[in-house]
């Protein structure tokens, strides 16, 4: 960490921030994470599992305040909504659809004990990638990965991705109404949710309204810091002064929106900071994505070949390596080209020039 605060508004400007490199870590965190359910079969003996949420849970926070940052940066940069829709659209849904090409087609056949002509034949296999679009971590597959640690789950991460396109929609909602062009607003609904996630923290899991609140709150903790940007100074000391606050609600009721509060600080904090190599690549090659997607697949098909006998460490290692060229592939092939075509859409009419987010 640098010795001098900075504020986040001279980060966002600056084009040698690590948040794409932060992203990277949260991908690889969730990774981590999975290792220690498919072998250890619990999370138990995880770094983080004194914590409300455990190391991947914790990355997928950290994702849904980077996106709240990143999305009002990117609509308060160019507020034209036909850009706003295509470039969300495309960023999701190409990448996903190919990748549930792969799992159904390719991963599932791997892992079925079913004849080749039989998994082939049968219309779950036949409609998954599409499936997958509609129906993320539901979408079905008749008998793969049955005698993996974690029976029958074809693909369990993408069940956040329906949260992430609930927060663009309220978002884009949001801005349509002009709720964002006040802060005080953003502010105390950002405040609302922490308050629900706080009250359903009493009740058992899992229920709708803990993820809802949970996430909403994450993504407007990132839309409120991006509307406070020049006010946000990253500091150190500050960092580990919200440490203490968290260590003391852990185990609260509060404990959770606590450390969805120090994990964003410090994400904010992270992405100040330099990397060099790491930065500049992130910055230019995004392989975050391809890995949360790709990644559970490929961890089941390990437990399959390779016994639940291994170490944790070696199926994580084994994970990341297995996972990297389709992340690449996923990047280079399908997620950078549909990410170009938004530059084909031009501007709305009309251009909500008045809908921007005040600094």
């Amino acid at each position: 960490m640098t010795e001098t605060a900075v504020k986040l508004s001279e980060i966002l400007e600056s084009r040698s921030n690590s948040f794409n490199a932060l992203r990277l870590l949260a991908a690889t965190s969730v990774v981590v994470s999975h290792s220690f359910l498919f072998i250890g079969g619990s999370y138990s003996a995880e770094p983080l599992s004194w914590s409300p949420y455990t190391l991947g849970q914790h990355a997928v926070n950290v994702f849904f305040v980077l996106s709240g940052v990143m999305l009002s940066h990117s609509f308060t940069t160019n507020p034209d909504w036909r850009r706003f829709a295509a470039a969300r659209i495309l960023r999701i849904f190409p990448g996903l659809l190919v990748c549930g090409v792969i799992v159904g087609w390719l991963f599932g056949a791997m892992g079925t004990s079913w004849a080749l002509p039989d998994y082939f034949s049968d219309a779950h296999t036949l409609f998954y990638p599409v499936a997958s679009l509609l129906l993320f971590n539901k979408a079905p597959l008749h008998d793969v990965f049955q005698t993996s640690t974690q029976p029958g789950e074809i693909n369990t991460p993408l069940w956040t991705i329906k949260y992430e396109l609930l927060a663009y929609i309220c978002f884009s909602l949001a801005v349509y109404s002009r709720l964002l062009s006040n802060r005080s607003v953003t502010l105390a609904g950002c405040v609302v949710l922490g308050s629900a996630l706080t009250i359903l923290s009493f009740l058992p899991e899992p229920i709708f309204g803990v993820q809802f609140a949970r996430f909403g709150f994450s993504f407007s903790l990132g839309v409120v810091a991006y509307q406070y940007r020049s006010s946000i100074k990253l500091s150190g000391p500050l960092l580990g002064g919200l440490l203490i606050f968290v260590l003391a609600t852990n185990g609260t009721p509060a404990g959770p929106a606590a450390s969805i509060v120090w994990f964003a600080y410090a994400a904010l904090v992270a992405g100040s900071l330099r990397l060099p190599g790491l930065t500049e690549f992130c910055s230019r090659i995004d392989l975050s994505y391809g890995i949360y997607i790709y990644s559970w697949p490929l961890q089941q098909l390990i437990v399959l070949w390779g016994g639940n006998g291994m170490s944790i460490a070696l199926h994580a290692a084994l994970s990341l390596l297995a996972v990297l060229p389709f992340a690449c592939f996923s990047w280079f092939m399908v997620e950078k080209p549909a990410l170009a075509m938004k530059q084909r859409f031009g501007e709305w009419r009309g251009r909500m020039g008045k809908a921007e987010i005040p600094g």
